[in-house]
């Protein structure tokens, strides 16, 4: 077994965040490493997971309680096993779970997933082959169901979830529109990631640009922002068309609901709509996994990996991802002495 340090580098919640988090919410702390129990795994974390879902664990607004303050921050990560008292792991094997921001951490055998190395690197194991290559394979596959000649419409288009989401899209013959914060990512999103076109949702000429990008309307929509922009969106919906209700990064930071949007065109258009948890699909996670590495290793599928260096960073990172400042999937690279 490795040698293990006495203590570590944390990074704690020092404070409920009131609207846009802050530096200040977060404390970088030297804490002791955890040793594990009966049926437990010591992992030493070296790539974090800097999801939008963390804001609404915070707010109180997700599957998961908010965590008390003083708590290492919760979030996926990437490690390798140090110790396994469950006799489950090999010392040196790559592992994935719900860890936290930290150095090392100690989780339930049965709550790690064992991470396959030769597939792509470890770090895909909480990007484009964990839990956001998952959200967007279940969007697509189980809801959507794009078809060749189908007008396909993707939000946070050059994101984790947005990227793979719309390169299955294209992948299935369907025109893929993507939607992002700045003409800098729509260049990437149409250039890198293969999309047809891509509309700057922040721009005042949003509702006339996306009638342009889509000509024969809508017929499907991954939305991860909400808002006035799904309200726009469900505006100019094709009859039948289907919409993955997914994320509301528009409205994480509020403190109240704002309004909902006018549902009178999801009617008229006779239009699905569903909500996207995907928990619910854990069960697919194997068969999404392979298809997508099977798509990496093909040059069929490409990510990006937007990477934060040292646990000090990852408030800013954290941050900055609310902000729309990441381009693919953000993550903090943890650095040991």
């Amino acid at each position: 077994m490795q040698r293990v340090p006495a203590t570590m580098q944390a990074v704690c919640l020092r404070a409920i965040p009131d609207g846009m988090p802050q530096p200040s919410d977060f404390s970088l702390q030297s804490l002791p490493v955890p040793q594990p129990g009966a049926g437990q795994v010591l992992v030493r974390l070296y790539w974090l997971s800097l999801d939008p879902f963390l804001r609404a664990q915070l707010g109180g607004r997700y599957v998961a309680p908010c965590p008390p303050l003083g708590a290492v921050v919760p979030g996926y990560a990437v490690g390798q096993v140090v110790d396994d008292a469950s006799g489950r792991f090999a010392a040196g094997q790559w592992v994935t779970g719900l860890l936290g921001w930290a150095q090392y951490a100690v989780a339930d055998a049965n709550a790690l997933q064992a991470v396959d190395a030769t597939l792509a690197p470890p770090a895909t194991a909480v990007g484009v082959l964990g839990i956001p290559g998952l959200t967007a394979w279940a969007g697509v596959r189980r809801i959507l169901a794009p078809e060749a000649g189908q007008t396909i419409v993707i939000s946070t288009a050059a994101g984790a979830v947005g990227s793979v989401a719309g390169q299955l899209c294209k992948a299935a013959g369907a025109r893929v529109v993507g939607l992002t914060s700045t003409d800098e990512k729509c260049d990437l999103v149409t250039a890198t990631y293969g999309f047809d076109a891509c509309v700057n949702y922040r721009a005042p000429d949003f509702a006339d640009a996306l009638r342009a990008a889509c000509p024969q309307r809508i017929d499907g929509y991954f939305d991860n922002v909400g808002g006035a922009v799904l309200e726009t969106v469900l505006g100019q919906l094709a009859l039948r068309a289907r919409v993955v209700l997914c994320g509301l990064s528009d409205q994480y930071n509020r403190a109240q609901r704002p309004p909902g949007p006018n549902l009178g065109p999801v009617i008229g258009a006779r239009a699905r709509l569903e909500g996207l948890v995907v928990y619910d699909h854990l069960a697919d996670f194997g068969t999404c996994r392979q298809e997508l590495a099977g798509l990496i290793a093909a040059g069929q599928l490409h990510y990006r990996e937007h990477i934060h260096h040292g646990l000090e960073q990852a408030a800013a990172g954290f941050i900055g991802l609310l902000n729309g400042e990441n381009t693919g999937k953000a993550l903090v690279a943890v650095e040991h002495p």
